[in-house]
């Protein structure tokens, strides 16, 4: 094929945030423009991403977030409940028994989740309480759960927060009145 003489035309690569312009090329305002703005969206996201390491660090230092993963990164399915908001349209304890259906599939010693690791991964989720006291709400949803088959708990001797899996699901008979007396060894509810 014959070389054809053509001009040459402004090439460039954007690796990185670098704008590379081949010799004696010039780069046009409007690429400069935009090539200045992806340079400040990579800085603004290096020092977001900084603040979020160091913020998920200290909650992970505090015992907020589940031991799934490393400090700084988040769990599958924290970052699921971050993004898909699944809680803004369940009832509390349907939450909490799908945060503890998602960790039983972790390694056993992941399974094991305390009220405020549930009430953490339940905000993530887009629950929104309408107490002064969400922590308290969380407790007596996963003791009841625990109390009804559908969650375990474990510990809570000293220093030492109960802990809660997941057991098994709850059936649409369930939903209605999980505490009903039609279901053997269960206390009815004082009304």
């Amino acid at each position: 094929m014959p070389h054809r003489n053509l001009k040459k035309p402004l090439l460039f690569a954007y690796v990185s945030g670098t704008l590379t312009v081949l010799e004696r090329d010039t780069v046009d305002a409007t690429s400069k423009t935009l090539n200045d703005r992806l340079d400040a969206i990579d800085r603004e996201m290096t020092r977001l991403r900084i603040e979020r390491n160091a913020i998920t660090t200290a909650l992970s230092v505090a015992g907020l977030r589940p031991t799934a993963a490393h400090k700084t990164i988040y769990t599958q399915a924290e970052s699921e409940y971050a993004r898909d908001q699944p809680f803004k349209r369940m009832s509390l304890t349907d939450s909490c028994l799908k945060v503890l259906r998602d960790h039983s599939e972790l390694e056993i010693e992941n399974q094991w989740l305390d009220k405020n690791q549930v009430e953490y991964l339940v905000r993530r989720g887009g629950f929104e309480f309408k107490t002064e006291d969400p922590t308290n709400s969380i407790n007596v949803t996963l003791r009841r759960l625990a109390e009804d088959g559908y969650g375990g708990a474990h510990g809570g001797k000293g220093s030492r927060p109960v802990r809660y899996h997941f057991t098994k699901e709850r059936l649409p008979d369930d939903v209605e009145d999980s505490r009903a007396t039609t279901q053997p060894n269960k206390r009815k509810r004082p009304a």
